[in-house]
């Protein structure tokens, strides 16, 4: 801080905001104060966790340099003041000194009493002995500040601070300005008055936006634009689904200011009010049948007239800022649309993304659906990509959606053809440069600038763009190994080769890295490559050194980061993102290098999310966490939250500890959850649905059976009489989980409050089969009081995620224009029910004929509902835009969900059929070009397996024929055998044909070196049992590579057998690094060499080794270690039996049943599958009840088999629905694979082995997960 009176000015600012929340308190402060009427208002009140808030916000404020201001001695000890913890507290000032004080006690430690008097700190200090400003000009200052009774204008105060003070200001006062944004629409605040409370907002939204975002229904046009314009700033730091949110309500508000219509008009019902007294509003006296806005022509802002007696507002002078007066009150609510007034519907193709609208859009015209780019008037969008808001709009927004990026360049071309100036605004893409076709055309310098905008591309076809631009800017290039090139390449510098990186220069490498940051993906050998020539092979490196790697990371081996110290890595923003890069075993070495450096207590204090997951319940012990607060912004995982809640809370929680556990709730148990409801179960479910990205399906379950027990104990049929104001308390995600009876009971009075929760809800805790979701569906569909053919669009549309569960009988009875725009709405469900995808697949042909016949256009608005029916797939006609549209088709589909969810949960259609055709299409010279063109450029080699298609089809190389790998020469299968090494699931004769040109390529087994196997990856398969321990694995790094391929039992014997005898050590010599790094090949271990596992290496790994899924026979010796080490299995905690993960599945038949209850649910879902179906049957009725959702629906057909009546019952129970196991499967659509598709057989996983029927071998990446 500058001066002493920047000292009193962040004291004044502090004390009169606090001073504001709290009102009440004003008669116990200092004389000093000037307003110390109670009802003085001007501040919103505190939002829930405004501490909580505002703490984290000041501790980013530490994190970015700036020190914590300082009290010294508490200067109310003799007020007479009674100090308090909590928000309550009769005195606030002291509830602000704790919260200070109560920042990071390491960060204030350090510092000397002489520091503590320099001008970066303050203190509170008795009025008598202020330290006032040195300069009246510096007093005249505060003493405005502390007249002001607005928040707008304190805000505008303390902008004039200094960067330290401002900070923590700004931290405390964010959660309160966007209080007050939410509470009022703006029509009473002038503009600087509203920028002033975005600007103070704009921390919150910055660093800890809110799970669930509540944005005005009301806000003029300025208002508007000055939100979007915060909201854009922050777009990084906000989830997709809060993207989407923005852009919804974004565009809903330029409906009604500008067109005085709602795009969600026609889905409102009138409903009576509640009877109550009215608050007064600003809205002017509606005539009937008018809508809630006055007419007005389109960009007019709306101004209500001011009620009779309102004193109107002075009118400003140029450079005046007006503010609220001293005792102007700030209204409740914001004038809100009156929704028993059905209001104007807006037309279907609405054309409201002109200029200035997608101007203040900015980056969340990104996400736009393909409806509402189509309405783009070309000329405007010609404009807008003219204009300077349009390169920051596609900039640093990660990877378009393909079938949308593709659109909106189409439509800037179309309108830059008459003016031929698209190619000399190439800068301007950003992110629609990912689409841009037209490479060959562009010299060397436009190359450039194209290449230096693909970062953040994430469509299947950019990498082909990329080797076309690379390849221009190389060719004018005289030196392959200057500086400049790799500046030129940008992003395109991960397709040159190991070797070509290896020309560089280290700090060229160096300067490029640091210059592309870490989001760049280099391949293994490529970041090894780097690794090796920036380090320079030194076996030990600083922090400062392995940071300036950045994502190359993943080429720094295990030995050199178990010697990695703290200094420069904790507390480095950068460690969190190059750690999400490291593989497991990375994790782990970098883990025991920092460990002995640091204690565990510090460890846990300043590690990232991504390496905090990989700390053993062992390092948490040592660590001696005893208060909930030092839990707070950390991510736990399900084992770490169950052992660290035990250790703070053992059995006892409030509902305050509830709202303090953030991730920790993962271990919370439900007999907790129960005892909390005691207390008051409204608050209970509100509490524990704070959090709702950490629960688990069981805990959603058992907090909805405890709320609305308690509620039916309050009132007797409570939800036949149930109020909006009563249904509108119930959480969501457990509205959900209400009875089926009691949902078709609801009262029709309650179906405006219903349908706006059902427009939200996420059914992705309700079981596929539950009976719940056809009911919840259908009681929306009698909300909305029509006959399903007089549905208009937007009605249907406002069923939410319940028009996915529409059934196809439904659906038909549609109006034709109705069904159109339902089924468009339908291509983007998450979850589809298996029992009707055959009928809607026979209603989409019915509706738009055969699927072969389709166009272009239908395709992409359809393209996942063809999925429904792999025989439509496989049997599409060659069309030249056919192979795009798929592949992009195949880019807009969710990534499957790892590890595969169980189907009763999520299902969705398989893959492999699509796949098939994109390799067909990729393949196939009869379908990819016509017949006059075929001889011209047939591919090279006699099956046209060149370099360049292996390295297009990546995964889908599994498609070959042996026969066709046959035939590729020896050149082909050096240069792109890391490719072929990729695909994880070749049949057994695949893998034969490939190690014979492996052996032509490089020799025979014996000779091979460990980067050549690196190299080969999962084509090392393909030796046989003799051949496997001559390969030299003597790096932990290179056996945990290849642990990702699909090893047969006996191979990972002969695999570890070879390893173990060239790394010279016993297995009692392991470490816990070791054993991770193992993986999969600790199934290799016998009997013997299971019970000499070193017991501390074993705790500290056991997490991961219990993540590996060996046959039964090694589950159960790797058990016995587990009783070894931690004791008998009846006194295994909920965390000890979440940590040993697929170990519990070597349960014997007698130590199943004596686990306790509530650790069943705590099982890994992983698994139970594993466990022999005799043993699962030991277990009683209450037990198997107690596995919850996630873990009932694991169960194989095999093991439901040998259950008996009462425990399939409870198993039902569990799930959350009973149902008919045989009859389910039956229903079951029948998608066969293609009859010729290689089978895909040999390699198999020990899943397969174990003939477990629910996880197949490693097909992750041909899965559909539509994820819910």
């Amino acid at each position: 801080m500058d001066s002493p009176g920047e000292k009193a000015l962040l004291l004044l600012f502090l004390v009169h905001a606090v001073s504001a929340l709290y009102p009440d308190t004003m008669s116990l402060m200092s004389p000093m104060m000037l307003h110390t009427d109670p009802a003085t208002p001007g501040f919103p009140s505190p939002p829930a966790r405004f501490q909580d808030m505002a703490k984290k916000l000041m501790m980013r404020c530490l994190q970015m340099g700036h020190l914590v201001p300082m009290t010294m001695d508490n200067p109310f000890n003799n007020s007479g003041v009674q100090m308090e913890d909590s928000m309550s507290s009769p005195n606030p000032l002291s509830h602000f000194h704790s919260l200070l004080t109560s920042l990071s006690a390491e960060e204030t430690d350090t510092y000397s009493d002489t520091d503590m008097d320099s001008a970066s700190h303050f203190y509170f200090q008795p009025n008598s002995t202020m330290k006032y400003p040195a300069s009246d000009r510096e007093w005249n200052v505060t003493e405005r500040m502390w007249n002001c009774s607005s928040l707008p204008s304190f805000i505008e105060h303390m902008r004039n601070s200094s960067a330290g003070p401002q900070c923590f200001l700004r931290a405390f006062i964010a959660p309160l300005s966007w209080v007050a944004l939410m509470m009022k629409g703006g029509d009473d605040m002038e503009p600087e008055d509203y920028g002033r409370l975005v600007w103070a907002a704009k921390p919150l939204l910055q660093n800890m936006p809110p799970p669930q975002m509540t944005l005005p229904p009301w806000i003029q046009n300025p208002h508007l634009e000055e939100m979007m314009k915060m909201l854009g700033e922050v777009f990084g730091s906000l989830s997709e689904e809060q993207r989407v949110q923005i852009r919804e309500w974004a565009k809903e508000r330029v409906a009604q200011n500008n067109y005085n219509c709602s795009h969600t008009a026609a889905a409102w019902r009138p409903r009576p009010i509640p009877e109550q007294k009215p608050a007064p509003t600003h809205r002017p006296e509606q005539k009937p049948g008018q809508t809630h806005r006055p007419a007005q022509e389109p960009g007019q802002t709306h101004r209500p007239a001011r009620e009779p007696g309102q004193t109107p507002k002075p009118k400003q002078e140029p450079g005046q800022t007006l503010r609220p007066e001293v005792g102007q009150n700030w209204p409740a609510r914001p004038p809100q649309p009156d929704m028993t007034v059905m209001p104007s519907p807006c037309p279907p193709r609405l054309l409201w993304l002109k200029m200035d609208v997608m101007k203040m859009m900015g980056p969340f015209l990104s996400g736009l659906p393909m409806d509402d780019i189509q309405t783009i008037p070309n000329d405007q969008l010609c404009q807008f990509f003219h204009s300077p808001q349009f390169p920051s709009s596609f900039r640093g927004v990660g990877g378009l959606p393909p079938l949308q990026g593709r659109k909106i360049l189409q439509k800037i071309r179309e309108c830059s053809q008459k003016r031929d100036d698209l190619v000399q605004n190439l800068d301007r893409l950003g992110s629609l440069a990912c689409f841009y076709d037209d490479a060959p055309t562009l010299n060397s310098s436009l190359s450039r600038l194209l290449l230096s905008q693909l970062d953040d591309c994430s469509n299947s076809g950019v990498n082909k763009l990329k080797k076309k631009l690379v390849n221009t800017v190389m060719s004018s290039s005289v030196d392959d190994s200057s500086p400049e090139l790799l500046r030129a390449l940008g992003p395109g510098v991960t397709l040159l080769s190991p070797f070509h990186l290896s020309q560089f220069s280290p700090d060229a490498l160096k300067d490029t890295l640091m210059s592309l940051g870490s989001e760049v993906k280099w391949g293994l050998t490529q970041a090894k490559t780097l690794a090796n020539k920036l380090l320079q092979g030194k076996q030990e490196v600083s922090g400062k050194e392995l940071m300036s790697l950045g994502s190359a990371v993943t080429g720094v081996t295990s030995s050199v980061l178990r010697k990695v110290k703290s200094q420069g890595l904790l507390g480095n923003e950068g460690l969190d993102m190059m750690s999400q890069r490291m593989t497991s075993l990375q994790r782990k070495s970098l883990l025991e290098g920092l460990l002995g450096d640091v204690n565990a207590s510090e460890l846990i204090q300043k590690v990232p999310a991504s390496l905090l997951s990989s700390l053993s319940l062992t390092t948490l012990d040592k660590a001696n966490l005893t208060s909930l607060d030092q839990l707070e912004g950390k991510q736990w995982t399900r084992a770490q939250s169950a052992f660290l809640v035990r250790n703070i809370l053992g059995k006892k929680m409030t509902l305050t500890d509830m709202r303090k556990l953030g991730s920790a709730m993962q271990g919370v148990a439900c007999e907790m959850i129960e005892k909390v409801a005691e207390s008051g179960v409204m608050e209970m479910a509100q509490a524990v649905t704070e959090t709702p990205r950490w629960l688990s399906k069981t805990q959603v379950c058992c907090t909805a059976q405890s709320l609305f027990a308690g509620l039916e104990k309050k009132r007797a049929g409570y939800f036949n009489n149930i109020t909006d104001t009563e249904l509108e308390e119930i959480p969501t995600l457990l509205l959900l989980h209400l009875p089926a009876e009691k949902i078709a009971s609801l009262p029709a009075s309650v179906c405006a409050v219903f349908m706006k929760k059902m427009k939200e809800a996420n059914l992705s805790s309700l079981p596929l089969t539950s009976c719940s979701r056809p009911t919840l569906t259908n009681r929306a569909l009698n909300c909305l009081g029509r006959n399903m053919s007089k549905l208009s669009s937007e009605e249907v549309l406002s069923l939410g995620s319940l028009l996915c569960e529409l059934a196809p009988s439904q659906m038909s009875l549609l109006a034709p224009e109705v069904l159109n725009s339902t089924v468009q709405a339908l291509a983007s469900c998450k979850q589809i029910p298996p029992r009707h995808w055959r009928a809607l697949f026979q209603l989409l042909n019915d509706t738009y004929g055969d699927p072969s016949d389709w166009t272009a256009d239908t395709i992409k608005s359809l393209g996942p509902l063809l999925l429904l029916d792999d025989s439509a797939v496989r049997s599409l006609r060659f069309k030249s835009w056919l192979k795009e549209t798929l592949s992009d088709l195949m880019d807009s589909l969710p990534s499957p969900p790892v590890p595969t969810p169980p189907q009763e949960f999520s299902r969705g259609p398989d893959l492999s059929a699509l796949r098939w055709k994109l390799f067909s299409l990729s393949t196939s010279t009869s379908e990819v070009m016509p017949m006059r063109r075929r001889r011209a450029v047939l591919p090279q080699g006699e099956a046209g397996l060149t370099v360049s298609l292996l390295e297009e089809l990546g995964g889908a190389n599994v498609y070959w024929s042996p026969a066709q790998l046959s035939k590729m020469d020896v050149a082909t299968i050096t240069a792109a055998v890391e490719t072929l090494g990729e695909v994880l699931d070749y049949s057994a004769e695949q893998l034969v044909v490939l190690r014979e040109k492996a052996i032509q390529a490089w020799g025979p087994v014996s000779g091979l070196n460990e980067s050549q196997v690196l190299r080969l990856g999962c084509v090392s398969q393909g030796f046989n049992l003799t051949e496997l321990p001559s390969l030299p694995f003597s790096s932990l790094d290179t056996l945990e590579t290849l642990s990702r391929c699909s090893w047969t039992q006996p191979q990972r014997e002969a695999v570890w057998r070879g390893f173990v005898e060239r790394i010279n050590k016993t297995v009692g010599e392991l470490g816990a690094v070791e054993l991770v790094g193992l993986d999969q090949f600790i199934c290799g271990l016998n009997t013997e060499e299971t019970g000499q596992l070193n017991t501390d290496a074993f705790r500290e790994a056991v997490q991961s080794v219990g993540e590996v899924q060996c046959p039964l026979a090694v589950t159960e010796l790797l058990k016995q270690r587990a009783v070894a080490v931690f004791g008998e299995p009846q006194g295994w905690t909920e965390a000890r039996v979440n940590s040993l993960g697929n170990i519990m599945a070597g349960l014997s038949l007698s130590e199943f049943p004596s686990l306790s209850p509530s650790a069943f649910s705590f099982l890994s879902p992983t698994s139970v599958p594993l466990i022999p179906p005799d043993r699962l049957s030991a277990l009683s009725t209450s037990q198997l009840k107690a596995l919850g959702p996630d873990n009932a629906a694991m169960v194989t057909n095999a093991q439901w088999a040998v259950l008996g009546e009462a425990q399939r019952a409870a198993l039902g129970n569990a799930l959350g629905v009973a149902y008919d196991r045989v009859a389910y499967d039956r229903a079951e659509p029948t998608t066969n694979p293609p009859s010729n598709l290689p089978q895909l057989s040999a390699g198999a996983s020990m899943l397969g082995t174990l003939g477990v029927g629910v996880f197949m071998q490693p097909f992750l990446f041909l899965l559909l997960g539509f994820v819910l």
